[in-house]
């Protein structure tokens, strides 16, 4: 996204939003302008979480460490397992070594490491066992596969780092689904997501716009939220029907209770 089109984003969703995510499908840590749109985004009061693979912490993490608008930073360890493994212990030992500069200078700073991956595959697996080891002996708090439940998916480990756990979902599009008619969402209940080009879409699953409810700075995020196809999706969600094909096929709506 261009710095003139993230400034009008930014001035739409003020007064509407209080938090903003960096990710929609990408990688934040990669944006040359990253430290730019961090000072943009605070300089509106927005809170920013980020979610990264990691691989570029030892290098933009002192961006981060001095952005006192950054709120959260998730770690998608699980991304890790099908890297080399020496490259990958490495990439988790400079996450680790962020991490402890946080509790130093950013006590505020929420810490997640993700392992969305349970029961997926053997890979996944071998690296869990590993990734558990490794956050145990590193804080100090005991782990274990056998922690994992449906409804208790973070363990805290020291101050504000957190281990997340969950199950692996499918990108919408990349796997045959069963169609359902009934699911719920969070989708526009709290959250929406804005592509690069400004492109306004219920979630960040829908990376591709197939559910584009308007276009800023052609529309304004006030009249896109009012609109006849987002207030149909909206109801549809609290009263548990699924309204577009795109969410009828969508297996992450699965974790959420009908």
């Amino acid at each position: 996204m261009q710095e003139d089109l993230f400034t009008a984003v930014l001035d739409n969703l003020k007064e509407n939003v209080q938090e903003l995510f960096f990710h929609v499908l990408g990688e934040p840590l990669l944006h040359p302008k990253l430290a730019e749109f961090l000072a943009l985004a605070g300089s509106r009061n927005f809170k920013v979480n980020l979610t990264t693979n990691g691989l570029l912490i030892a290098e933009k993490g002192p961006i981060i460490l001095t952005s006192p608008f950054v709120r959260q930073v998730n770690f998608s360890t699980h991304a890790l397992a099908y890297l080399d493994a020496e490259f990958a212990g490495n990439s988790l030992s400079q996450i680790f070594a962020f991490a402890d500069k946080v509790k130093e200078v950013r006590p505020d700073l929420y810490i997640n490491f993700r392992l969305w991956n349970e029961k997926s595959d053997s890979i996944s697996e071998t690296w869990n066992v590993s990734m558990l080891k490794e956050l145990s002996e590193h804080y100090g708090v005991d782990v274990s596969l056998e922690d994992f439940k449906v409804r208790h998916k973070s363990i805290p480990l020291q101050g504000r780092i957190y281990l997340h756990r969950d199950s692996r979902f499918d990108w919408p599009g990349t796997k045959e689904e069963q169609v359902r008619e009934c699911g719920t969402c969070h989708a526009l209940i709290d959250q929406c997501a804005i592509l690069c080009d400004g492109r306004i879409v219920p979630c960040c699953l829908d990376y591709a716009g197939k559910m584009t409810l308007g276009k800023i700075p052609e529309d304004s995020f006030e009249s896109i939220m009012r609109n006849s196809k987002t207030n149909a999706m909206r109801n549809g969600f609290a009263n548990n029907v699924l309204i577009e094909e795109f969410c009828k096929k969508c297996s992450f709506s699965k974790r959420f209770p009908v």
